[in-house]
């Protein structure tokens, strides 16, 4: 699929009365969420092609009727996008400050479902305020990490991302997965340690000893718009008429400025390129 996007921050001092207002806008409280991001970068090319080795990869919930788990269909659509660049790709799991932060029992990611995520490069701006590319999510799997290391991907970094999300539905039409959607989000680093590590950490910190990202402690703001078919340019020319129009709506509460597409580049470059 295609996401569309338009960016601005936000003081933190604001995020109350925003919420408010987007609570207004779209009948709705808003869904707060918290998930942990873990990066895994491609091996440099030249490298295997696309993803080889999907032996491990598992669906949770297992399958009903004990099924025999295949890997989803979309991972082989990765796999083609990985013949063609090296990425960096995100692993990302749902969390809970109250449960998962500060507590004494390691967790295998392998054991848990979460989400394989691929943002592309994004396409050149061409005179427009919002930044379009290529996004590709497979959800409930699991032995993500370990699919990772059997195709050569090495761990990069990990954060947290705390999101206040808000969807604005069309009242004539039936709400579909193309939704507008409104996001808040703020990102965390885990505390530094001594030693560099290889993998990803087994136990969460405590929520207090997470520090931010962005030392203002800001937040991002981020209007959404989903082409779903992103082989038919109606799509796609539906899903940009849907963010210029909302743009003009929200003009008047953020400031969006276009963000350089250098900066979403999640491409791994070869030994000889630099950044």
């Amino acid at each position: 699929m295609y996401e569309l996007s338009c960016n601005a921050t936000m003081f933190k001092a604001d995020i109350d009365n925003a919420r408010a207002i987007l609570g207004g806008i779209c009948w709705s409280q808003g869904l707060h969420t918290f998930k942990r991001l873990v990066y895994y970068a491609g091996p440099p090319q030249p490298h295997q092609k696309g993803l080889p080795n999907l032996e491990h990869v598992t669906q949770i919930p297992p399958p009903p009727n004990n099924q025999p788990s295949r890997p989803h269909p979309a991972w082989n659509a990765l796999s083609d996008e990985l013949t063609r660049s090296s990425y960096v790709l995100c692993l990302a799991y749902n969390v809970s400050p109250e449960k998962d932060f500060g507590s004494e029992a390691d967790v295998d990611l392998n054991t848990v479902p979460g989400t394989l995520q691929w943002f592309d490069f994004p396409d050149p701006l061409k005179g427009q305020p919002f930044t379009q590319r290529r996004k590709l999510e497979i959800p409930g799997q699991g032995n993500l990490p370990m699919v990772m290391a059997d195709n050569k991907y090495e761990f990069d970094k990990e954060l947290i991302e705390e999101t206040w999300s808000f969807v604005k539905k069309d009242e004539k039409e039936i709400p579909t997965k193309g939704d507008f959607e409104i996001a808040f989000t703020r990102y965390f680093k885990l505390p530094e340690t001594d030693v560099e590590p290889s993998t990803q950490v087994v136990r969460l910190p405590a929520w207090s000893d997470l520090a931010p990202l962005d030392p203002a402690e800001n937040w991002w703001v981020s209007i959404r718009s989903f082409a779903w078919e992103e082989k038919k340019p109606e799509e796609v020319k539906k899903a940009a008429s849907q963010i210029l129009e909302e743009k003009t709506n929200f003009d008047r509460f953020f400031k969006f400025e276009p963000v350089d597409r250098k900066d979403l580049d999640t491409r791994v470059p070869p030994p000889s390129r630099t950044m």
